[in-house]
């Protein structure tokens, strides 16, 4: 009842109530910022509300433009102003926000609207922090504000999500008057303002054989990811223990990691990522050519040099490797590997489990079983049922499993 209808007349209230007895702050602050800022005292920027809805955000602005001699603006530090200092240590920049409140773009309490680049870079979880409207304070920001991890940051914005209440609210708006009147967590412990968020570091990679270090290869070139660890497969259990104590924010209720099973046999694979029942990122090398018109699953590893044309549709957990090329319109259920240099004609079909092996060659419209093994080599010219082997020029089947 609350988070659904009354929170915006408490929030339309307060605002109204907030921005009318802070009028001559506001307009002294202004005025300063006015002389500091070259005519400027108001900053304007895009940023994504409830449901990812883009809106403009206001605040008083703290920082002049100044540059160097090749037109660079300077550090954050050399470009704060006196008054922009002594704005910003007293949160007195975030005073022109209640405009933003009163339009019904932000809450008073929510999760921070950040920048519009970072959505892409959220995980599953983080993503709910854009389930309410976005907030000028919120229990991110009474726990440590920049002072804090992005990682913990995200951890509570999604605890408040899920907790949301007046009683709450009311917390935390108290709360933020005594951080305020404290000038707490205000500065990241690095410079000025907190350092861009650049994406996940909780990314854990299962598997510590020879496929592993290919997938550790890919991520790190491809550069979307930063990872945490890299796991044998055969100790999950016993970290999964440790991470849910060691690692989880005592405010949330989650167990919320990124991972990636990087491990070549389809059967181990699956049970794999069958336990850990979490958040599954998927790999592309830059090198590898992926069709726009291309679908592929979550968890999915395209490697060095691939291909995969258009219409083609790529199961979860599924492994093109180094050289390897899908055509037009195959269709991979999950956990499929394509080795390296392996090769599908179009319209191929390939059951789930199956594994094509080095330089095999699938002729097009060809339709493959479940849990198959097409050996090194081989050629297939005619449709495999489910649970063989297959191996030769053609290929036959050997033996059933």
């Amino acid at each position: 009842m609350y988070k659904n209808y009354l929170k915006r007349l408490f929030d339309f209230t307060v605002a109204l109530f907030g921005l009318l007895l802070l009028s001559p702050l506001f307009i002294l602050v202004t005025i300063g910022l006015f002389f500091a800022t070259q005519g400027k005292p108001f900053f304007f920027q895009t940023r994504p509300g409830k449901n990812e809805k883009l809106f403009r955000i206001v605040k008083f602005k703290t920082m002049n433009e100044k540059k160097d001699s090749e037109g660079n603006l300077l550090s954050d530090a050399e470009r704060l102003t006196t008054i922009g200092r002594f704005v910003r240590k007293t949160s007195l920049d975030e005073i022109p926000q209640l405009l933003n409140v009163l339009k019904g773009d932000m809450s008073l309490i929510g999760p921070r609207p950040l920048l519009v680049q970072y959505l892409p870079l959220y995980n599953a979880v983080q993503k709910k922090r854009h389930d309410v409207r976005p907030g000028i304070t919120g229990w991110a920001q009474v726990n440590g504000r920049n002072a804090i991890s992005w990682e913990q940051k995200f951890a509570y914005d999604v605890w408040y999500v899920e907790h949301c209440s007046l009683l709450l609210d009311l917390k935390i708006l108290l709360k933020t008057i005594q951080k305020v009147v404290q000038s707490e967590g205000i500065n990241a412990n690095q410079g000025v303002t907190m350092e861009p968020f650049r994406g996940n570091s909780n990314l854990l990679v299962f598997g510590a054989g020879g496929h592993a270090k290919v997938v550790v290869d890919c991520i790190e070139v491809e550069g979307k990811h930063s990872i945490k660890a890299v796991l044998d497969d055969a100790e999950v259990s016993q970290f999964i223990g440790g991470y849910d104590v060691d690692l989880r924010n005592k405010n949330s209720d989650y167990v919320s990691f990124d991972a990636i099973v990087a491990i070549g046999n389809p059967l181990h694979r699956e049970g794999l990522v069958q336990q850990l029942k979490t958040n599954f990122i998927m790999t592309i090398h830059p090198s590898a050519v992926v069709s726009n018109h291309a679908e592929l699953g979550v968890g999915c590893q395209v490697f060095a040099t691939a291909v995969i044309n258009a219409g083609a549709k790529i199961g979860n957990h599924c492994i093109v490797n180094t050289g390897a090329i899908v055509e037009h319109d195959c269709e991979l259920e999950d956990y499929v590997h394509v080795a390296p240099n392996a090769t599908l004609g179009g319209n191929v079909k390939v059951g789930a489990k199956t594994h094509i092996g080095i330089g095999a060659s699938i002729k097009q419209n060809v339709v493959i079983g479940k849990s198959v093994i097409v050996g090194a080599g081989a050629v297939v010219l005619d449709d495999l049922p489910d649970n063989c082997t297959a191996v030769g020029v053609p290929a036959k089947i050997i033996k059933f499993h």
